[in-house]
């Protein structure tokens, strides 16, 4: 494609298309999502002049994963976002195949996007290109020539998604990458002055240490510290998506998974020791290459891409557009587990309420919605118990505690969307549960005990499906809020 061409094609586009994407009711009220066409990874997430950017892989022309560009997004509250000017577009030679995924990071009143140019042959062959673009206004951005080209010796040109940070004045990334024995692993850069950058070494992976087979390709890593709120340790999480995992049981059944090590990033070695076992971060159907950034409140917030790579069998497709981000949320280690919590701004969008409290056996209508927070505690547990949610004709959505097995189930096989499995995890035995549930447009996200485990899934029910059912084998203490999204 003529570089010129590149933002002409994505105005025409989006003109094209843009009165049939609104008119959608799955379109989302409180998550990112692009204005036409195919999302896909968050990139650059960052907090810049007092505003929270969130760029991500935008394709403009069409619903498949071509024409990679980096739609930008800012917010004040993580919750209300302006669309920007598209940040970077595949219209220079190192990225004329795709602008691909990477960080930000602000440096003496600047904002860095660190990111993959992507070329390919007429072949197919892959060279891959680490690139930097810089701003002084967080919109309009300068970019430079590559500051690392291709891959170091025994890798393949799979090589991407860096994500950055800064340590004792000196910068550092992690990669994900491919060997030549086709594993997924990743890499650790370093540099002095941000522009020129050294490859340190190979850090974890499929058969690194440890670890045996993991995956063929490990991508969007991230590394961060966070102290134990029980302990007072600081723990080092290294965060991957690697493909190739075969499904064990209720364990990796996306298509690709995403998940974290507890453990310790040695920068001599270099060497991140793997303390802990892999565990996904989410249960859900769709979740994916999630970035964090820390803010100015001392927060580390993740989002995540609501999608998994090669699942594209949506019924948004037939307008035009495809996949959304998740809910910002923040983590926090406690006792040695990691939670996600819902960020405290999700209480500004709260509108009407409802109450109910009561025992409840059967089945109990207690209200009706299509966008909404709910928070629900069921005590006196002795037998299955659940929601469902967006209920209609051919349509619900089942959150539901299997009382037998333990296991908390999502089941969304009653709706428009081709894949109607179920998502499963095992929570032992309950007195008492709590769920934190956000119900979007066309999505689903399940805090389960102020974070211990979360699902978060797309779901397509039909349109005046609004229904909210309460049920139980046996008699079951219920308490349930409910607050309608302003």
């Amino acid at each position: 494609m003529d570089f010129k061409q590149v933002k002409e094609n994505e105005e025409k586009a989006v003109l094209k298309n843009k009165n049939v994407v609104d008119s959608d009711f799955w379109r989302q009220k409180y998550h990112i999502q692009g204005i036409v066409g195919l999302i896909n990874d968050p990139n650059g997430f960052s907090q810049f002049n007092g505003e929270y950017h969130m760029f991500y892989q935008w394709n403009p022309l069409s619903t498949e994963h071509k024409n990679k560009t980096w739609a930008h997004s800012k917010s004040h509250d993580l919750l209300h976002w302006e669309r920007c000017e598209t940040a970077l577009r595949p219209d220079t030679w190192y990225s004329k195949n795709g602008v691909y995924s990477g960080s930000g990071i602000v440096i003496d009143g600047k904002l860095y996007l660190f990111y993959t140019g992507n070329v390919k042959d007429a072949e197919g062959n892959r060279e891959s290109y680490q690139c930097i673009a810089v701003s002084e206004d967080g919109e309009h951005f300068d970019r430079w020539e590559p500051s690392i080209v291709n891959q170091p010796d025994g890798y393949t040109r799979h090589i991407r998604d860096p994500k950055i940070w800064e340590k004792d004045g000196k910068y550092y990334a992690v990669l994900g990458i491919q060997s030549e024995k086709l594993e997924g692993k990743v890499v650790l850069y370093s540099s002095e002055n941000i522009k020129n950058w050294k490859f340190e070494g190979e850090i974890a992976g499929a058969n690194h240490g440890k670890l045996k087979d993991f995956g063929f390709m490990w991508e969007c890593p991230d590394y961060f510290q966070l102290k134990d709120e029980k302990t007072g340790k600081i723990i080092d999480l290294l965060v991957a998506s690697p493909q190739g995992l075969e499904p064990q049981g209720d364990l990796y059944n996306n298509k690709y998974q995403t998940g974290y090590f507890f453990g310790k990033l040695d920068y001599e070695k270099p060497e991140f020791e793997i303390r802990s076992e892999f565990v996904e971060i989410d249960r859900g159907h769709d979740f994916y290459a999630p970035q964090s950034m820390e803010d100015n409140k001392g927060r580390r917030i993740v989002v995540g891409w609501m999608g998994v790579p090669e699942d594209e069998d949506f019924p948004t497709v037939k307008n035009e557009w495809i996949h959304c981000l998740t809910l910002p949320r923040k983590l926090k280690v406690r006792d040695g587990k990691l939670y996600q919590e819902p960020i405290s701004e999700m209480v500004s969008i709260r509108g009407e309420k409802i109450e109910f409290e009561g025992f409840v056996k059967g089945e109990k209508e207690i209200g009706k919605g299509k966008t909404y927070e709910l928070i629900v505690k069921f005590s006196d547990i002795s037998s299955d118990f659940g929601l469902k949610l967006r209920v209609g004709k051919n349509s619900e959505t089942v959150v539901k505690f299997d009382f037998e097995d333990k296991k908390l189930v999502l089941d969304r096989s009653c709706g428009a969307q081709a894949d109607k499995s179920v998502r499963k995890v095992f929570l032992g035995d309950r007195k008492d549960l709590e769920l934190r549930i956000f119900v979007d447009n066309s999505s689903i996200e399940v805090f389960v005990n102020n974070g211990e485990e979360v699902f978060s899934s797309r779901i397509f029910p039909l349109e005046n499906a609004d229904k909210i059912i309460v049920f139980a084998e046996n008699e079951t203490k219920v308490k349930l809020e409910k607050w309608e999204w302003q």
